[in-house]
């Protein structure tokens, strides 16, 4: 069974929908790929540009965490509004609902979100951080 990432990869890759990920159809991803990261459409992408995808990846990012934070769509986040942010994603973490957080609940949200430790999780948002969303 595949993690949500792997999901999310199948179902943007695997073009013809059989299941499986053909050379073909990696390579279009491949294309697509290097086409975020080539700014300027030159069809090298230099040191400059690729760093100018990963901070517009993170901005996005950023942006799109502090619109499900703004509530009210104010374009501001209240400290209650934050404070809600978080209250809710602690109960989503709390899975047994006794307003506690054990090793175990985090190691679930990790295997559920894909992750197989600290380590490689390091590793893999490094990697993240360097191609552009999808």
């Amino acid at each position: 069974m595949c993690s949500r990432h792997g999901q999310r990869v199948m179902q943007l890759v695997d073009l013809n929908g059989d299941g499986s990920i053909t050379q073909s159809e990696a390579a279009a991803l491949q294309e697509v790929k290097f086409l975020r990261w080539d700014g300027n459409g030159d069809g090298v992408v230099t040191e400059d540009e690729v760093v100018a995808a990963a901070r517009k990846r993170v901005a996005d990012r950023a942006a799109k965490r502090s619109a499900s934070m703004d509530s009210n769509g104010d374009g501001r986040i209240e400290r209650a509004e934050f404070d809600a942010f978080e209250s809710e994603r602690f109960t989503r973490r709390d899975s047994d609902g006794d307003g506690l957080i054990t090793g175990d609940e985090l190691r679930v949200r990790q295997r559920d979100r894909g992750r197989r430790g600290p380590g490689r999780w390091r590793a893999e948002r490094r990697r993240d951080k360097m191609l552009p969303e999808n």
